[in-house]
């Protein structure tokens, strides 16, 4: 294995632990909160190994371990898709998927973490045995504890007792009553970042999404209220990591592992106070940048830089739409005469590919307003000659949102927006835009299996993961939005 790892980690473990993440080895070594709970696993003493949609007979990345040797089984379930994925590969390992069927028996245990479980945790609800809800480092100690009791007892409806005494672990055979979730405390994503908190990756592997890329945490949470987006109300209040401390972290890495490029995780890099002195501390380090995000109207020539200078030729924003008006809407209050002004820097600077993310089926769209994507493009092309990429996605209602009650476009409507973007794209002759539109089925999977609640996921469970077999209407939706206010 092609991985270098960047914090020192204790070997073996008396607590035989899976942890799965339900997308291939690249995706996975890209998310930071695998990562982390990798880490904090291992420095518990549990003897956690990795598995990432491995082939059947599923077997470990560290000990080409058998899954069947492994007592505690957990996913990390980044959004929708994954869940489906995560059931799907139980069902595959002749796991039975409803935690009712495993009560008997010598079945795994089955647990969940991840920012799906910030958002809306019933969906994995029939499935597992215990869900983290939002920040899993706080809960994991006891978990762990708890755990090494079971293993030494085998009685389970004693460890689920226990694990529903955390504030923060939701365990579906005791918080669910004939068919209805009881109440349950949500936990306070608002823990400062510094201290016990890890900051970086623990692994570097040239196999991974952004390649051998150190990932850098500079902050969580967000003090914007955009009308479509989870994280104001799902994640936490705002929250920053001391400068001082990334710079000492970084200089003891550099020190001992070889790192080109530095990622640095936030939902908005723009707003980090620090961001222009981070940055200026990398480039003498001779350090290559990339951002997770960026917002156009927190964009600096500094960040445009620090991307040239790490060898990148493209930026990546989001305008969401081609309106000015319905971008207000939204909770982005910038135009689109400084979309490309910022455009016209990055020009400048010497990147020439821009990826534009925007979205369709937003509320109080017109046909003018997706008209109004296609002479965005135009103008930026016109002034800068970039290469453009838009990516092109319906608007999914979300629990947690502004804009949660919503209605999701529908395909018809969808595939017409979608037609008449293509058409008005078509009349840009000069580098015209390449296009990528999530299909208007795909949303409305995605939709469907956003709004699930233990119903629903118990009959995605029963039709062995595979969510279009699953009936979902609006009063679903509706008793969710009920649920998810008794849980949270």
């Amino acid at each position: 294995m092609d991985e270098e790892c960047v914090t020192e980690l204790p070997r073996g473990g008396d607590l035989p632990w899976a942890l799965f993440y339900p997308a291939d080895y690249a995706v996975a070594s890209s998310n930071l909160g695998y990562h982390y709970v990798y880490r904090a696993l291992k420095e518990l003493g549990v003897a956690a190994e990795r598995f990432c949609g491995s082939p059947v007979p599923f077997r470990s990345i560290e000990g080409d371990t058998l899954l069947e040797r492994f007592p505690v089984i957990t996913a990390s379930v980044a959004y929708e898709g994954n869940a489906e994925a995560f059931f799907r590969w139980l069902d595959t390992a002749n796991i039975p998927l409803h935690f009712e069927d495993r009560l008997s028996g010598s079945f795994p245990i089955i647990g969940a973490g991840g920012a799906m479980t910030y958002i809306n945790p019933l969906l994995l609800s029939a499935v597992c045995d215990f869900i983290v809800l939002g920040d899993a480092l706080d809960a994991l100690p006891f978990a762990a504890e708890s755990l090494r009791r079971y293993l030494e007892d085998g009685n389970k409806a004693k460890l689920f007792s226990m694990l529903a005494e955390h504030p923060s672990i939701f365990v579906p055979p005791v918080h669910i009553r004939q068919g209805s979730v009881s109440a349950k405390r949500r936990t306070a994503n608002d823990q400062p970042l510094d201290g016990s908190y890890p900051m970086n990756s623990t692994w570097l592997t040239p196999r991974s999404s952004f390649g051998k890329t150190l990932l850098v945490e500079l902050q969580r949470g967000c003090a914007r209220n955009c009308s479509y987006c989870t994280l104001p109300g799902c994640f936490g209040k705002m929250r920053f990591r001391d400068p001082g401390v990334i710079m000492e972290r970084l200089e003891q890495i550099f020190t001992d592992h070889e790192v080109g490029q530095v990622g640095l995780v936030t939902p908005e890099a723009g707003d980090y106070p620090q961001i222009e002195d981070l940055l200026d501390f990398l480039a003498a380090k001779g350090k290559g940048v990339s951002f997770a995000s960026l917002r156009i109207d927190r964009l600096t020539e500094k960040m445009l830089s620090a991307l040239k200078m790490g060898g990148r030729h493209s930026i990546t924003v989001a305008p969401e739409t081609g309106s000015d008006e319905l971008r207000f809407t939204c909770g982005k209050r910038f135009t689109n005469e400084l979309i490309a002004e910022k455009m016209e820097l990055a020009a400048s600077l010497g990147i020439d590919q821009a990826k534009l993310y925007f979205m369709t089926g937003l509320p109080g769209e017109t046909d003018e307003d997706i008209r109004a994507i296609a002479a965005l493009s135009g103008r930026i092309i016109e002034r800068t000659g970039m290469n453009l990429i838009l990516s092109v996605n319906p608007f999914i209602p979300k629990p947690g949102t502004a804009w949660s009650k919503a209605e999701f476009g529908g395909i018809p409507e969808l595939k017409k927006k979608y037609d008449i973007l293509i058409r008005e794209l078509s009349k840009i002759k000069k580098k015209r835009p390449q296009l990528r539109m999530t299909s208007p089925k795909e949303a409305e999977n995605e939709f469907s299996l956003a709004w699930y609640g233990y119903k629903e996921s118990t009959a995605l469970a029963k039709n062995r993961g595979v969510s279009k077999k699953v009936p979902f209407d609006s009063t679903a939706r509706a008793k969710t939005l009920l649920e998810l206010e008794r849980l949270w």
